[in-house]
């Protein structure tokens, strides 16, 4: 293994936006096993200091390639597309369907059946994270960059949405 390596050459996977999970995590495992700190304790300091340091890289790399958004902006960086923290989407017909989004999410308390409500807000917020995937992966195999930047951009909008059903259903749960 190399310091150099981008993440998806440290576990041989093939630079895209679809990701064999299993794979993934099977590798993860064997990197896991085969450069822990722990099989360097009797090994020199430069090897000590190897070793921490390719666990750290083997850990940040799965990180980002199993979270879909982390992913999606790590494969733009590879491509020479920054995303700054503060940028959002210009697409007024996407922002205006996220105000109602958030009202359903607001009025869920108050309804009659919060639970259903809330399933069905997942699931609709769900369906629209898929179809921003798609989008993506699409824009990016296409070498289509600004399709595929403001794809990532909603699925931001749209992973931060699915943070907060989250929390609210705990919350309701409680």
């Amino acid at each position: 293994m190399k310091l150099q390596q981008n993440h998806f050459e440290i576990f041989g996977l093939p630079v895209a936006y679809e990701v064999d999970r299993q794979l993934l995590t099977k590798r993860y495992r064997e990197l896991q096993q085969e450069f822990h700190p722990d099989r360097f304790a009797a090994k020199s300091d430069r090897e000590q200091m190897l070793s921490m340091q390719y666990a750290a890289q083997i850990n940040e790399a799965n990180n980002t390639l199993k979270d879909p958004v982390a992913r999606a902006q790590y494969l733009l960086q590879l491509f020479g597309v920054e995303i700054k923290p503060e940028q959002t989407t210009a697409d007024g017909e996407f922002l205006m369907q996220q105000m109602i989004l958030r009202e359903r999410l607001e009025e869920v308390r108050d309804a009659a059946n919060p639970e259903v409500e809330l399933d069905e807000l997942g699931s609709d917020a769900a369906d629209l994270f898929r179809s921003q995937e798609l989008a993506f992966s699409t824009g990016l195999k296409n070498r289509e960059l600004e399709q595929a930047k403001s794809a990532l951009l909603k699925m931001q909008f749209l992973a931060k949405l699915r943070r907060q059903i989250d929390a609210l259903e705990e919350e309701l749960l409680d």
